[in-house]
């Protein structure tokens, strides 16, 4: 009898002293408890008017100030030492093709056949990739980058620092 006595007993207790915790304060309101404003960065769109809880952000405008990403560094004239025997091939191998119908290929395998490996150039056509007007070729070489244009009367291959992202093809 002892032990339904205790139960019943913490029973008793223990009922009011959960709900007490679940009872708000009293003389409490929602008028009187401190909120936080929302702020956000809002993107600034021409012609509709900013929220009063945002802060204007134009993105398009943040991404054209910051360009240091694509700038190169200026190559030591040892490092163009050290990479003209590369510079020299990639020159020859496209010199080989100027007159020629251009195309992507053409230019992979004509690299290829002066050596470089041909998963390391970076060959873009300009225009209709079906018959671009130009291919533009960036080959990494040495920490330095081989950066050249064939078009259907010339072609030209210079040496060029890598961009500060540390690599030779900028992020389109």
């Amino acid at each position: 009898m002892v032990i339904r006595t205790r139960a019943a007993l913490v029973m008793i207790v223990a009922v009011p002293l959960l709900a007490a915790g679940c009872a708000g304060r009293a003389g409490a309101t929602a008028a009187g408890s401190p909120s936080v404003t929302p702020t956000a960065a809002c993107p600034v769109v021409e012609g509709q008017e900013m929220p009063a809880d945002c802060v204007p952000y134009d993105g398009e405008a943040a991404m054209a100030l910051n360009d240091a990403y694509r700038q190169r560094f200026e190559p030591s004239d040892d490092g163009r030492a050290e990479v003209e025997p590369q510079r020299v091939a990639a020159q020859d191998a496209l010199a080989a093709l100027v007159g020629a119908p251009l195309s992507v290929d053409a230019v992979l395998g004509a690299l290829e056949g002066a050596g470089f490996d041909p998963d390391v150039p970076w060959v873009e056509p300009a225009g209709d990739p079906a018959a671009p007007s130009a291919i533009g070729v960036i080959i990494s070489v040495g920490g330095l980058c081989l950066v050249g244009t064939l078009d259907a009367e010339h072609a030209e291959v210079e040496t060029d620092g890598m961009i500060a992202d540390g690599g030779c093809v900028p992020a389109q």
